[in-house]
């Protein structure tokens, strides 16, 4: 549980008062001591603090009552809060503050209320108040927590002599003995069609085409049984299985391209880790590798430099959760770094809610605050972030296919280059140096920032010279709402428009200039991270004519540039026709460079030569830079200098230092045969603990890892896990249906599958409970005895890629890589419809402020999350977007010209859409209905894409029976 700030957080309060000092100097008598808390304390209390924190409460939050002195002094679950006597030490009287907890949450107390209370504990807070309960509080059993379900140990239960007849596999054994005891039947097997469609996207998330339909069919009734092994083994060693159940393990580590928040950074490395998982999928990874990849990939050995690639971006899993890299307060971004991290990892990997130890002991499961604060140690331990105002991530350079000694001549002629154009770039300081120019020195007409109407906030400045007049105005780089006009009464003639601005690393590198002139307007764009083109102050917009009877205007607006500072000073109108002074600006130096002997000035015509020059060589240095060997990097973490243990954090608040705690794992969890109570790795001398914590994880003697993983698997293929909350393996989370089955799963891929998923996920589908038929009956309504297969709508991903296929359009040679197509430096602004994939979805951009609309409509997985189980919604949306979205009416049309190009009958044409669409052939009813409608229709495209768009439409289509 990711828990922000406290201050920005509005959380119920959990208080203990302390033993209470009894004299005061403020109260003469103990009667008018309880008389102020009578007057001046209760009422408060009464009103504002009962409804949550009394006996009558519906709903008494934290634990705390705060209606009698004896449930004050039993306290909440978050400890004491008064220090009798030190009102400023008392988290009470900070809560109400508002400066760390907040109440009352809905508003802060006036502050003659507050300091009643500051004088009320100043004087020993004095509670006269008789009776009343008190909460018993929950204290964390570590040897009975060892007995709940998910911490004993995995045992390979017998397999169950049942189902002789009706059984394929194991799988099928254990179910079959649970029919047997409840005394129903399970459901009849889907038609071989439909199992292919099922297989077809399990496996690999696409549909099966008429011909392999047709296949499978023969095959089938040929031997049923070898009949979906073969299916299974080719689709296992298809690329498409890795893409597959590489997306669903995207959803478990909240892969995504960019940060999150309000500006949110893109990740243009971030590519790789979903390549790499892709990949391992594909190559069968071993699961217990992957953990310890993902953890601390970057600490393992590795037998050559591709291996050692590999494990470098796998360990980029620990960075991709949503940051806030504008924070200011640092140590506040980091605790809030490593709280997702841990949080991430105890969902991932062990089913468990770590986060929710941050502040306290966990409320429900066996997970002390200690245990907490043991992992928070390791990832302290662990660079993630790396400094600056706005705060980077680390990143590793990958050495495989990198070719050093083409690296070195490149970088030889670089560097020359970089020389010649900081000399020239010297020379023409001779003139940056001047601190500003003067708009009555300046020919034409002059309209400077300080005539200029501006919208929004621009702050003036004068860091960057030169500049006319006093300095110029930038925006900070905001852009709603921020515009700008210069305007100029000018006689009728031609003019050269110029645009004043001072350059920048940190400037826009595109910034829309609109000159509205006699004959409409026009647009130029400048670059303000380059030198101004006409003398290295103004910018060239050039030559356009202007009406007396209406102003010349010159605007900009902020919204239309790229990101970054807009920087506007001054616009220059020069009449064509008068004569020119192009020592201007040289002359208005040339007094404030008077008995300066030292210094020898520049003429507009040597400036303009000089730029000339530069700009052919910064041309020719970036079209060298483009060229430059690439030195792949990936997302990545890396241990600090040195590594140490650290101090708890009381309430989860930061700074706010308990003691120190060692680094460690789970103490309720133990993977060696030792007694020790609290399960310290065994960290070496210099190391963070993360290969320790990995193998940890990874280890077969840890009962929830491969209990965890194989229930998701057994979800992805079947539809629901054997546990129903995957990512909650505590307390609160569902038990599992079958236990037996979980922990023989579990068992047999740790020992015989030895961590293989291809062979797990072989195992699951060539058993007859995967070929169950969906179909309801009252026996078994939640499907809790699995009697039946459970109907499942295809997700976000496989429903796009499923109709780019049926279409023609999908491009299956699209295998990875960047697939942004304008890579910016935040992702708010991307546009996937100008920016069209044709790839598989897993490909798509995945961008946390910008993500693809159809797979917000349809339910794809919140990369903020852990995503074991996703969302399932019926809304009017996705009707309206089968209706009407220029994506379905495209491809619908794609999918008839496809199919019109066939040379078939309309009985043919109509079998070979329902086989390519809902994986069987149309019934008579539905075959009458098309041949009437062709009949009617106009256009044979038109009416064929019309099908095909009812097709997409439809419950078949969209559902896996």
């Amino acid at each position: 549980m990711n828990v922000p700030r406290q201050k920005n957080r509005r959380r119920t309060l959990s208080l203990k008062l302390t033993s209470l000092v009894v004299l005061s100097a403020a109260f003469a008598t103990a009667d008018e001591r309880e008389d102020f808390f009578e007057r001046r304390i209760r009422p408060v209390l009464v009103e504002h603090c009962y409804a949550c924190h009394s006996e009558k409460a519906e709903n008494i939050r934290g634990g705390l009552l705060l209606d009698s002195r004896a449930g004050s002094l039993a306290g909440g679950d978050s400890g004491a809060v008064i220090v009798p006597g030190q009102p400023d030490d008392s988290l009470l009287i900070s809560a109400l503050r508002h400066e760390s907890f907040e109440m009352p949450p809905d508003r802060r107390l006036p502050d003659e209320v507050i300091t009643d209370f500051e004088r009320w504990i100043r004087d020993g807070a004095t509670d006269p108040r008789e009776g009343g309960k008190t909460i018993q509080r929950r204290q964390i059993d570590l040897q009975q927590g060892r007995q709940f379900r998910s911490f004993r140990p995995i045992q390979r239960p017998p397999v169950p002599d049942r189902g002789i007849d009706w059984a394929r596999t194991d799988i099928d054994r254990f179910v079959a003995a649970e029919f047997d005891t409840a005394g129903v039947d399970p459901a009849a097997d889907v038609p071989p069609a439909q199992l292919l469609r099922r297989l077809h996207f399990v496996l690999t998330g696409l549909p099966p085409t008429p011909e392999e339909i047709i296949a499978f069919e023969a095959a089938w009734r040929r031997d049923a049984d070898q009949a979906v092994a073969d299916v299974a083994d080719r689709l296992l060693s298809s690329r498409h299985f890795g893409e597959r159940f590489g997306r669903h393990w995207l959803d478990v580590t909240r892969f995504a391209e960019s940060s999150g928040g309000g500006r949110s950074l893109m990740y243009p490395d971030a590519w790789r880790f979903r390549d790499y998982v892709v990949r391992s999928f594909n190559e069968d990874k071993p699961f217990n590798q992957l953990i310890r990849e993902h953890v601390a990939g970057d600490l393992l050995p590795s037998a050559d430099a591709a291996q050692r690639d590999d494990q470098v971006i796998g360990s980029g899993y620990l960075v991709f959760g949503p940051t806030n890299y504008e924070e200011q307060d640092k140590e506040q971004l980091q605790y809030d770094v490593v709280d997702e991290q841990i949080d991430t990892i105890g969902r991932t990997f062990l089913g468990m809610t770590l986060g929710c130890a941050r502040c306290h002991d966990h409320k429900f499961d066996p997970i002390p605050m200690t245990d907490y604060y043991g992992l928070v140690g390791i990832f302290l331990s662990t660079e993630t972030l790396t400094p600056g105002n706005v705060s980077g991530y680390v990143t590793t350079s990958l050495n495989a296919d990198f070719d050093q000694a083409a690296y070195d001549a490149w970088k030889t002629q670089r560097d020359a280059l970089k020389q010649q154009v900081t000399k020239l770039r010297s020379r023409l300081k001779l003139k940056d140096d001047r601190k500003s120019v003067a708009a009555a020195d300046l020919e034409g007409i002059v309209v400077d920032d300080a005539q200029a109407v501006f919208s929004g906030e621009w702050i003036s400045s004068t860091s960057v010279s030169p500049y006319v007049d006093s300095g110029y105005r930038h925006n900070q780089g905001n852009a709603a709402g921020h515009r700008v006009q210069f305007r100029a009464k000018t006689a009728e003639g031609t003019y050269r428009v110029r645009f004043s601005y001072s350059i920048g690393s940190n400037r826009s590198p595109r910034v829309p200039v609109v000159v509205t002139h006699a004959a409409g307007s026009s647009t130029v764009e400048l670059n303000q991270q380059q030198l101004p083109d006409a003398d290295g102050l103004f910018a060239d917009l050039g030559e356009y004519r202007f009406s007396s009877s209406s102003p010349a205007i010159v605007s900009v607006n902020a919204e239309q540039a790229d990101p970054g500072v807009v920087i506007v000073d001054a616009v220059q109108f020069i009449p064509v026709a008068a004569p020119k002074n192009p020592d201007a600006i040289a002359n208005a130096e040339a007094s404030d460079a008077a008995g300066n002997d030292d210094r020898k000035l520049l003429t507009a015509k040597q400036r303009r030569t000089l730029q000339a020059d530069l700009q052919k060589l910064e041309a020719n240095l970036k079209s060298h830079e483009a060229q430059q060997p690439p030195q792949p990097s990936a997302m990545s973490v890396r241990d600090v200098e040195s590594p140490s243990d650290t101090r708890l954090l009381q309430r989860g608040v930061v700074r706010n230092f308990g003691p120190v705690v060692p680094r460690s794992a789970l103490s309720v969890i133990s993977t060696s045969d030792g007694p020790s109570e609290t399960e310290l790795l065994q960290i070496a001398e210099g190391q963070s603990g993360r290969a320790e914590l990995a193998n940890w994880i990874a280890s077969p003697s840890n009962p929830l890892t491969a209990r965890v993983f194989v229930n998701r698997i057994f979800g992805y293929t079947f539809g629901e896990g054997i546990v129903r909350t995957p990512d909650n393996f505590g307390f609160t989370g569902q038990p599992p249906t079958h236990p037996d089955l979980l922990d023989y799963l579990a068992a047999t891929f740790i020992e015989e599958d030895h961590w293989s998923v291809k062979r797990l996920v072989r195992r699951m589908v060539t058993s007859r409970l995967f070929r169950l038929s969906s179909e309801t009956d009252d026996t078994d309504p939640a499907n809790e005895l699995l009697t039946r297969g459970f109907r499942r709508p295809l997700d976000a991903e496989a429903f796009r890629d499923a109709v780019l296929s049926v279409s023609g359009r999908l491009d299956l040679s699209v295998t990875g890589g960047l697939t942004i197509a304008r890579l910016t430096q935040y992702d708010n602004a991307y546009d996937h419809d100008r920016q069209p994939q044709a790839g598989r979805s897993v490909f798509v951009p995945a961008l946390r402020n910008s993500p693809l609309p159809l797979f917000d409509i349809f339910d794809a997985a919140n990369s903020n999350l852990v995503t074991g189980k996703r969302t399932v919604s019926t809304l009017p949306s996705q009707g309206l977007f089968l209706m009407n979205s220029p994506f379905i009416l495209e491809q619908s049309k794609s999918a008839a010209e496809r199919l019109l190009g066939r040379e078939l009958t309309v009985d043919e044409m109509t079998q070979t859409a329902w086989l390519s669409t809902v994986g069987r052939r149309p019934n008579e009813r539905e075959q009458a209905i098309v041949r009437r409608y062709l009949q009617s229709a106009a256009d044979e495209v038109s009416a064929w894409a019309a099908v095909f768009q009812s097709l997409f439409s439809s419950v078949d289509f969209r559902y896996v029976e």
